[in-house]
């Protein structure tokens, strides 16, 4: 798709800023078709506000999630909405009031647009100190999530075992490393060979199960021995059933996240092994970091010190051009990815 970046108003030339909105829902995965590439008006800045200029957009599950038209954690967008989505950005512009200048780094849900307008407040300022897409990763959501979790619902203890699935994914790479971290025996539920080999050499899981290989179940069953006195789901599904027919006396399941079911419109077959989870006597605690802005900020602290002391690994994917974030969305909840997903675009100044 081609962008016009500039008209002529008055014989002047004038730029213009190009945005994503939702075109049409999919029902299954989403494609370029889904989506409206608009082309928008400079708004003026009052009091206060900044420009933005989006150096980098991260895509996420739960864009897809909100792509449809069903009851979910998060209100769905309407049609000819802005796809939300997570920034890091340049300031370009700041009017009076704005206690940000141009050239400052920020972050902050500014949705897929080359360039938006906020007010200072609301932007989280990027220091030198890290790379800037930890801002993005370690230190946003993925990092965040995980470390919230843990820390509020875990219970981590060592010697104890725990199960990631999407060990490899943005968020499940961090609970593996988090896990580790406080002592536990750690196995991983990924797809794909690739994927486990990243978990266990990569993030120091004990093991990691392939869920798309044959024998997935018996595999789990071996690598559990003792069962899963933890369970760290993220996807939801038959893969989660298999991990919740393993699971030890009085374990400890956290919901994180449902990305197979929170894209099904079948909520009466998510979660279907209640059977063992019931005979066990199991702790089933769902987990949305929204409900936690209070913890955000000692989160991101204390995952800034693991940064500065080198005990997490960040990994992300880089897809280079605006043009190309609804395909790399497709991309990433087709499971083609390892880690977060960052489209760079550095919108024209």
């Amino acid at each position: 798709m081609q962008a016009v970046l500039y008209q002529i108003v008055r014989g002047m030339v004038k730029k213009i800023n190009r945005r994503f909105t939702l075109k049409a829902r999919p029902k299954a995965l989403p494609d370029a078709d889904h989506f409206a590439l608009e082309a928008v008006d400079h708004p003026d800045l009052a009091s206060g506000e900044v420009r933005v200029r989006a150096l980098f957009h991260a895509l996420s599950p739960w864009q897809g999630q909100r792509l449809k038209d069903f009851a979910n954690y998060t209100k769905p967008f309407e049609i000819g909405e802005l796809i939300d989505g997570d920034v890091l950005g340049e300031v370009v512009e700041a009017a009076p009031g704005a206690d940000l200048a141009p050239g400052q780094l920020v972050t902050a849900r500014l949705g897929w647009q080359d360039y938006a307008v906020a007010k200072a407040d609301m932007l989280t300022t990027v220091t030198d100190e890290f790379d800037p897409t930890l801002w993005l990763t370690a230190l946003s959501s993925p990092g965040l999530t995980a470390y919230t979790a843990l820390d509020l619902l875990g219970r981590s203890m060592p010697g104890q075992t725990m199960v990631v699935t999407s060990a490899a994914g943005s968020v499940g790479g961090y609970a593996v490393q988090l896990g580790k971290l406080a002592g536990m025996n750690v196995v991983g539920v990924a797809g794909g060979s690739e994927k486990c080999r990243y978990v266990v050499e990569v993030l120091g899981a004990d093991a990691c199960i392939d869920h798309q290989a044959d024998g997935y179940v018996d595999a789990l069953s071996a690598a559990l021995p003792s069962g899963a006195h933890q369970v760290f789901d993220t996807t939801g599904g038959p893969t989660a059933d298999a991990v919740f027919g393993n699971i030890a006396k009085y374990a400890r399941v956290l919901i994180v996240g449902r990305t197979s079911s929170n894209n099904s419109d079948r909520p009466d077959l998510d979660p279907v092994n209640m059977r063992l989870l019931w005979a066990r006597e199991a702790t089933i605690q769902g987990f949305s970091r929204y409900s936690y802005p209070e913890r955000w900020a000692f989160a991101q602290e204390r995952m800034k010190e693991l940064c500065r002391e080198n005990k997490i690994h960040a990994n992300h994917n880089t897809v280079n051009g605006f043009e190309n974030l609804p395909q790399a969305l497709h991309d990433m909840l087709a499971g083609k990815f390892i880690g977060k997903v960052l489209v760079k675009c550095e919108a024209p100044l």
